[in-house]
């Protein structure tokens, strides 16, 4: 079994960091319910500087202690902000620099759980803030610099002390959370434009730090108890941008995948390159769009990669986990500019499958189906030409369902907080992109929804659920069963597998 080690303990309805978690996947696993464009119910907007595709992303957790959401983001001007989640009310603002590029990361860094730290990478300076008032608990010169080098935060040697990791154009460096004692630091790798990832990859006890070298054209793993190297794969030089782990086929082995404008890569932990596929898509220079991990969207049990791009050559491709060919393009979108424009849940109830929030170039918002990569419907929250930047899941009025967050650029230099009109209980767990799968028709119980009613066949038993999670209908089945329910969504859960249909 693999367990990725974590001690920036990320809540399911939170986003803390850069693409969330350590493992860099842009997924949210808690549901939401919104129903088409009307559905969304602005909770507040604020105006930030522009700059021009290089930009912090939000992060979302209590930071203060007062037990409700907090948004915490950087901002052209040199400030890093916080924001009462529910109103947007500015709890500090702190002065930090000439910009704030990174993304914070938030976590416990001082083992007091009563309020969080906020780590921040500002040109070639990391800090650490205290999340009640944002004062200054620490802060490191290092040498190169970063664009959009945002921290991550794991307890590396076991040592009972977090650790925050940065990546910069010199070198990743290690240091101990409460105080800012280094633990290591490594030339091995260097990075501009990419954030390192986290995973114990040679199954020592420790967890690694993988790292896309962006000046260098490389994937390197480097142990996390010294920040020796572990191993070195070369890919193409064409704008590497920040990979993604996990263990995408269940082998109990990490897989990390990264692209290049030319090229996809499937690693193994041990650094086998299992497969490299090409895949013609154009990056931004300044911020080399990130791939995301989802999940299996062709039913060969195998989770599968979303990518976007800065073209629409094609703008979004969806490439198979298996072995790297493309299950879809997008030629119609308009690209995206930034670091992380994608994120993938389950939000749009209307919709049997999953869906993208995919935060385009001219400050469009586009919900968009997993399975096939249509546009189910589009929200314009900007004048673009250079609208895009960061879209985000997560609850920013702790009601347990997921809200959109959105941060432009430059001409949409606003950060804008969206709630649904459309309201029930939202939860994780039961719709968790992790282990529901987009295809029912690997499982034992096949499912399809019809006016009025489900269909089931198969052998074995199942599991309904409303879109509020509460259980309407269970019971076991030797060929096919025809159950009658009021037109919604419901989650049919067959054994250990969940996914999602419509009775309409």
């Amino acid at each position: 079994m693999v367990i990725l080690f974590t001690a920036q303990i990320c809540p399911g309805a939170a986003w803390c960091g850069f693409k969330r978690d350590l493992s860099g996947n842009g997924r949210s696993p808690v549901t939401a319910t919104f129903s088409g464009a009307s559905s969304l119910v602005s909770l507040w907007s604020v105006s930030l500087s522009g700059a021009t595709g290089i930009y912090s992303g939000p992060a979302v957790r209590d930071v203060t202690g007062d037990g409700i959401p907090d948004i915490v983001v950087g901002d052209d001007d040199g400030h890093v902000k916080c924001f009462n989640g529910p109103d947007g009310t500015v709890h500090w603002n702190r002065t930090l620099g000439s910009y704030v590029y990174s993304t914070p990361a938030i976590a416990d860094l001082d083992g007091d759980p009563s309020t969080m730290e906020v780590a921040v990478l500002v040109g070639s300076t990391l800090y650490v803030l205290n999340g009640s008032d944002g004062s200054t608990v620490w802060n490191r010169s290092l040498s190169g610099y970063s664009y959009n080098g945002s921290p991550r935060i794991a307890d590396l040697n076991a040592d009972g002390y977090v650790d925050v990791v940065v990546a910069t154009s010199s070198g990743v460096y290690a240091f101990r959370g409460n105080d800012g004692t280094p633990v290591w630091s490594s030339s091995d790798a260097v990075a501009i434009s990419t954030v390192p990832v986290i995973a114990d990859v040679n199954h020592d006890g420790y967890p690694d730090v993988i790292v896309s070298d962006d000046s260098y054209s490389r994937l390197v793993a480097l142990s996390g108890l010294d920040g020796s190297a572990l191993w070195t794969v070369y890919i193409s030089s064409s704008y590497p941008n920040s990979p993604a782990v996990e263990d995408i086929d269940g082998d109990g082995a990490y897989d990390i995948v990264v692209a290049t404008e030319d090229y996809m890569y499937r690693v193994d932990e041990d650094g086998t390159v299992l497969w490299n596929q090409y895949i013609g898509m154009y990056f931004s220079s300044d911020a080399h769009e990130s791939p995301v991990i989802g999940w299996d969207i062709n039913g060969d049990g195998v989770k599968d990669v979303f990518q976007s791009g800065y073209s629409t050559s094609p703008a979004l491709k969806a490439i198979s986990g298996s072995d790297g060919s493309t299950i879809w393009n997008n030629y119609s979108l308009v690209e995206t500019h930034g670091a992380a424009p994608i994120t993938v849940g389950e939000f749009e109830m209307s919709n049997p499958g999953y869906e993208i929030l995919y935060n385009d170039h001219y400050g469009v918002l586009n919900v968009i189906d997993a399975a096939s990569g249509s546009v189910l419907w589009t929200y314009t929250y900007g004048s673009g030409p250079f609208g895009s930047g960061y879209s985000v899941l997560a609850d920013v009025n702790g009601d347990t369902c997921v809200d959109f967050v959105l941060r432009g650029e430059y001409d949409s230099p606003v950060m804008s907080v969206f709630t649904s009109s459309v309201y029930g209980t939202c939860r994780a767990g039961w719709d968790d992109p992790t282990t529901v799968g987009e295809n029912s028709e690997r499982y034992a119980l096949s499912v399809s929804g019809h006016r009025g009613y489900l269909l089931i066949s198969g052998k074995g038993r199942y599991e309904i659920f409303n879109s509020t999670g509460r259980l309407v209908k269970k019971g076991t089945l030797k060929e096919s069963k025809v159950v009658r329910l009021p037109a919604g969504t419901y989650v049919v859960g067959t054994g250990k597998r969940k996914f999602k249909v419509v009775v309409y």
